[in-house]
């Protein structure tokens, strides 16, 4: 093999790894970002199942069929997708009347799996404490 040839040859394997590395630095560059694709509902009782209400909640950009998707997807951005830590509306006033209601929430959180479920004493509690997501 002549010096231009092991060149070339070692020119074109160089070429063809630098081309190789950009295209994957490129590909994970251009990535979408994770999405949010949410479940919702609002089962009667004390268990979920019973007579659902169900919505769907995608976020970036907020919709599906969800009231107001872009409230929603604010509100779970600021509490980090942490249902738990919804700011809801705090100047709410609920009665005291037992009505259980068992709120749910499946699906993914920006690409995280999210499967939350928890009990309210009534529609007003699950409101004040969730809404504008629930």
């Amino acid at each position: 093999m002549t010096t231009s040839t092991l060149r070339r040859t070692v020119a074109s394997v160089c070429l063809a790894v630098v081309t190789l590395a950009l295209s994957v630095a490129c590909a994970d560059n251009d990535s979408e970002p994770s999405k949010t694709t949410l479940d919702l509902t609002v089962s009667a009782g004390e268990s979920p199942g019973v007579n659902p209400t169900r919505v769907t909640l995608t976020c970036d950009p907020p919709g599906g069929s969800h009231t107001d998707a872009a409230a929603a997807c604010v509100a779970l951005a600021a509490a980090g997708g942490d249902f738990d830590k919804l700011v809801g509306d705090p100047v709410a006033v609920c009665a005291q009347i037992y009505d259980p209601v068992t709120a749910t929430a499946t699906g993914t959180w920006q690409g995280k799996t999210i499967k939350w479920e928890k009990q309210f004493g009534n529609t007003c509690e699950l409101r004040a404490k969730t809404t504008p997501v629930f």
